[in-house]
């Protein structure tokens, strides 16, 4: 019988049923699922948000059913809690196992496979097709956590090197700013660029839908997985849809996780036919602009010195919301 692991004890018992599996404990879940015969843990599987993780069957159980009732548990559990598009990241021989409950495969390095279940892909593209324009087109994936001149000027860049730019914004919202704010203030800080099109990025970009580390031992190694698997995404669905051939990024002196992504799309990119183009920072007064050096401006109260690193409705938003947004500092946020 399935039962959610709620206390200590279980959740021991789960670990050595990961450990023994090869698979490492991962202590981020919403909730834990295990199955039970006689008494003994014999199958655990888990759920973050929307993403699969942690699913291990005792070896002498993996040719019965058990794995099919952990995995349609674990999506009827994400369907209550209102996810109905699911994730897992898997090691590439388990894939199969899963295409065998619809899941369909999205992509896969040497060491991950990703499977989505629900909505898909396809249908976020398709989503998509009635912006579609045919010509030189580039591509910018941001956060805008807020939108800045920095943003403004790659985009301008990239604006004057092409016929169509697609400026994918992060719909995740772990970020200080939330999303729809974010992309309402990258389109008002755009709209004269009229080859310029604003859309999200679903869940198609490094964002919520990170990498589980219980199979990947090293956390640089993570990184370069997740990196390989939102280019490949990127490579092998968005360019080609989108007729994608110069994708633009801003240099990054400051941050690490940015600094290994530009230095993967530098590699990896010119392999699918799309030049990877980075841009000087722009700067006022000396200082590079920066989403971060904007946020630690507003919340230290140097409003004014706002002035020469937003447009107005990005100065006009932070200013006005300052209390909510000093608040929800209390909480980590993506950087970008």
């Amino acid at each position: 019988m399935i039962s959610y692991l709620l206390t200590d004890s279980r959740i021991r018992e789960a670990r050595e049923l990961l450990i023994g599996s090869g698979l490492d404990f991962d202590p981020n879940f919403d909730i834990f699922l295990g199955y039970y015969e006689k008494g003994r843990l014999i199958a655990v599987g888990a759920r973050h948000k929307n993403v699969l993780k942690m699913v291990a069957v005792a070896p002498e159980h993996r040719d019965t059913g058990i794995f099919a009732e952990i995995i349609s548990a674990l999506v009827k559990d994400a369907y209550q809690a209102g996810y109905e598009h699911t994730f897992v990241f898997t090691k590439p021989e388990y894939s199969q196992s899963f295409q065998y409950l619809n899941f369909r495969p999205l992509t896969h390095t040497d060491r991950t496979a990703v499977l989505e279940y629900g909505y898909n892909i396809q249908d976020y593209l398709n989503k998509w097709k009635s912006i579609v324009r045919q010509g030189v087109n580039s591509g910018i994936v941001m956060n805008c956590n807020p939108f800045t001149f920095g943003h403004r000027y790659l985009i301008e860049t990239a604006a004057a090197q092409s016929d169509n730019v697609y400026v994918f914004v992060v719909e995740e919202d772990s970020s200080l700013i939330p999303f729809r704010t974010r992309i309402e203030l990258v389109k008002k800080g755009t709209e004269d660029l009229k080859n310029v099109h604003i859309l999200s990025t679903g869940p198609y970009a490094v964002s919520r839908i990170t990498f589980p580390s219980y199979f990947l031992k090293d956390a640089d190694k993570v990184t370069q997985e997740q990196l390989l698997t939102d280019l490949s995404i990127f490579c092998g669905y968005i360019a080609p849809s989108f007729g994608i051939k110069k994708r633009f990024a801003g240099q990054e002196p400051v941050c690490r996780l940015t600094a290994m992504y530009n230095e993967a799309m530098r590699n990896t990119l010119p392999q699918h036919d799309i030049n990877f183009i980075e841009i000087e920072r722009k700067t006022a007064g000396g200082r590079i602009i920066s989403a971060s050096s904007v946020r630690e401006m507003l919340l230290s109260g140097e409003t004014e010195k706002l002035r020469a690193m937003v447009p107005d409705a990005t100065y006009k938003y932070l200013t006005e919301n300052t209390g909510v947004l000093a608040s929800k500092n209390a909480t980590p946020v993506l950087n970008s």
